[in-house]
């Protein structure tokens, strides 16, 4: 599970966001970063911010500007970028936020409950490693007093 947030017009499938426009407002924007790479046989272009690789911004098929997981830095420049594309910023339910701090404040209950669930996740992985690390001791030492 993720978080999506998303920079789209009103009636997004009439008027979604043009590459050409998304791009020339992202060059605009001084916290953005924009990488053109070959990916097999076409150009792809990677938009992150800077100091922050992981960051990214992409255009949809449907002319949305998507985020996942965004942290709040990347929540500011989206209503940067909405503001200069004459548009909003969006929830993966596409209910539009009203500031970073309405973003902050909605999406608090969900970051809080994905740390704990990776916080459980971590410590499961922990115990299959002790547990498998106590079944090869137990074996070996089985297979010494088989020996002997």
């Amino acid at each position: 599970m993720s978080l999506h947030v998303y920079i789209a017009r009103e009636g997004f499938k009439e008027t979604p966001i043009l590459l050409p426009e998304w791009l020339m407002a992202a060059r605009q924007c001084e916290e953005l970063q924009i990488e053109q790479r070959k990916v097999k046989a076409r150009t792809v272009v990677v938009v992150t911010l800077k100091g922050d690789p992981r960051a990214r911004l992409s255009r949809t098929p449907y002319g949305l500007i998507d985020a996942q997981n965004p942290s709040s830095g990347l929540v500011s420049v989206m209503f940067k970028l909405a503001q200069m594309l004459n548009a909003g910023v969006y929830s993966e339910d596409l209910e539009r936020y009203d500031s970073v701090e309405d973003w902050d404040r909605r999406t608090a209950g969900y970051r809080y409950n994905l740390g704990l669930r990776r916080a459980i996740a971590k410590r499961r992985r922990r115990l299959s490693v002790v547990i498998l690390v106590l079944f090869m001791l137990f074996g070996a030492v089985v297979g010494l007093l088989t020996v002997r």
